[in-house]
């Protein structure tokens, strides 16, 4: 396990390779979109979010070549760089700007812009970005992977009630038939409860277990879009019980010691991530079958290489390791509060767990000269 970290550090990574004979076209990429969150400081007044891209193309035998697009490319145009070339760059795009002058008095100082008229100016922004991506993935079969929770309010398509199977739409525009080498697949995680915290029940009224795989939802046909996701239980938490309880004694289930008492106090628990897969856009009168974009999604979420399932497919999962190249290297007193601390040097972060880009309330901004003064000055 350490020279798989050591090795991954270095940037050695081995692909899935998917094995899935039928239902996707041949050559297929994988591609992922992201929203990289820049924390809100002194300079910027509200976060900003800047948009980041991945592309995969496998190339067999667990080798693939990993691009991440770089909008300042080809004199302006953009273009797909290897990926290390996109992080370092990313820094530089994600670099905010102070968007007001330097007020020479308080009298000068300018209002500053409210969070709607940030936000209204961020989505155009955003979605032309993603009309330049869309169209960059044309004349080869890819898979396009984005999570709800962290586009979802700059591509507002993507919301419960706005979406259309086999369609897409990333501007003002109404939305069109997908493109003929584009597939699409938005998941969801269990960030803000939005995916079941339990499931598994058993059949003969038994304990409840956590079950791993992939599955259709119960009521849902054979022809369905939705599909769930869950992975096993990791190495590392083989002992931890399903019915572990750490206030009050349990029976064991099963070994030897089988119908004695135990309390499982200095056990350490361990609960999946359940992942929805919902495949938005394919092309069924071309041979696409829903369950094999489900099954190539919820199989990307184990590379051989890390020691455990990641949250999300392995392209998001990269897209998403572009927060850690925008994060301070050192807290600053204005962002100390927002920004975590690192519990593992070595594994990569998790980006399914870190705060949704675009969720970030209006503060109730109070100015100085409207406080009341407790004590005289």
């Amino acid at each position: 396990m350490a020279w798989d970290d050591g090795l991954r550090q270095l940037g050695a990574r081995v692909y899935p390779e998917l094995g899935i004979d039928s239902g996707l076209p041949g050559g297929l990429r994988h591609a992922a979109v992201w929203m990289v969150r820049r924390n809100r400081t002194s300079k910027n007044r509200w976060a900003t979010d800047v948009p980041v891209a991945v592309l995969v193309t496998p190339e067999g035998t667990g080798l693939a070549r990993i691009q991440g697009w770089d909008p300042n490319a080809d004199d302006g145009a953009g273009a797909w760089v290897p990926y290390p070339t996109m992080l370092i760059r990313l820094t530089r795009l994600a670099e905010v700007r102070p968007l007001l002058p330097g007020p020479r008095d308080e009298e000068d100082a300018p209002k500053r812009r409210s969070w709607h008229a940030d936000r209204a100016e961020q989505r155009p922004r955003a979605e032309e970005w993603l009309q330049r991506i869309r169209t960059s993935l044309r004349r080869e079969p890819t898979l396009l992977l984005v999570e709800a929770q962290n586009a979802r309010s700059h591509w507002t398509w993507l919301q419960d009630g706005r979406t259309e199977p086999d369609r897409m739409r990333d501007g003002e525009a109404d939305s069109r038939r997908l493109d003929p080498d584009l597939r699409l697949v938005r998941v969801r995680t269990g960030r803000g409860r939005e995916t079941p915290q339990w499931w598994g029940v058993h059949p003969a009224g038994g304990a409840n277990g956590i079950a791993a795989g992939l599955w259709l939802p119960a009521g849902h046909g054979p022809d369905g879009r939705v599909f769930h996701s869950a992975n096993s239980k990791p190495v590392q938490f083989k002992s931890s019980a399903v019915e572990a309880d750490k206030l009050a004694p349990r029976p064991i289930r099963m070994g030897k010691r089988k119908g004695e008492l135990t309390i499982d106090t200095g056990m350490v628990g361990w609960t999946p991530d359940f992942l929805e897969i919902a495949v938005l856009g394919c092309h069924p009168e071309a041979g696409d079958a829903p369950e094999s974009f489900a099954s190539a999604s919820h199989l990307l979420r184990q590379p051989p290489d890390y020691p455990e399932a990641l949250s999300l497919p392995l392209p998001l999962h990269l897209a998403g390791l572009g927060q850690d190249y925008v994060l301070p290297h050192r807290a600053s007193p204005e962002t100390s509060s927002e920004v975590s601390e690192i519990s593992d040097p070595v594994n990569d972060s998790d980006p399914a767990q870190g705060q949704a880009a675009g969720l970030e309330e209006e503060a109730d901004v109070v100015e100085a000269a409207d406080q009341l003064a407790l004590f005289d000055s």
